[in-house]
């Protein structure tokens, strides 16, 4: 699957809370603490190593990205493909990555609050069933506020990506949000003041 993404900064929480609840269903929160492994900062093909706690327990998972931007005359979104799994303890992980010569090269914090909703694609898409979006209200230390808005795919074809982007863009104005909100830059980049 294909992570396709748009990522915004967010003055009022809690308006954007209350706009969701409108048209989406909350499906928990949770806190997320990532540590992002690379043999030096420049590193490209980092791994991320997430902890996960929310009200059904704490999880890890371990991911790795392959990113790519995504630009309109206006906004500019994510297309991940993402690879993940959970591991029990990821302290044999770590000791393995370290031993190969990778350390932490950033560390990040949020705080998330989530919604999905169903959602409506302008043109054909092979999804097999209607697509979903999720919602991340999101608080990063010491970044603020932003929400993410994503939806899974099964390709990453240009149509596809079209279709997506532009349900994308409408789901952030149905939040009470612009175009001129978007963050099109990553934590990373924002968390090193970049």
């Amino acid at each position: 699957m294909h992570e396709i993404e748009m990522k915004a900064r967010v003055q009022d929480r809690d308006e954007v809370g209350r706009a969701l609840d409108r048209f989406a269903v909350r499906s928990g929160s949770l806190v997320r603490d990532d540590r992002y492994f690379g043999t030096c900062e420049a590193d490209t093909k980092k791994i991320r190593i997430r902890t996960e706690r929310s009200g059904s327990g704490t999880r890890y998972l371990v991911t790795y990205k392959r990113k790519e931007l995504h630009r309109t005359d206006k906004t500019t979104i994510e297309v991940n493909d993402e690879r993940e799994c959970t591991v029990s303890d990821p302290a044999a992980l770590v000791a393995f990555l370290e031993d190969t010569g990778r350390t932490v090269q950033l560390e990040k914090h949020k705080e998330v609050v989530c919604w999905t909703a169903p959602v409506e694609l302008e043109s054909p898409v092979p999804f097999g069933g209607p697509p979903m979006a999720t919602f991340e209200l999101c608080r990063v230390p010491p970044l603020g506020d932003f929400l993410e808005i994503e939806i899974l795919s099964p390709c990453d074809d240009p149509s596809t990506v079209n279709a997506v982007h532009a349900a994308l863009e409408a789901l952030l104005l149905k939040c009470g949000l612009s175009p001129a909100d978007i963050e099109s830059r990553p934590y990373s980049l924002l968390l090193k003041g970049v």
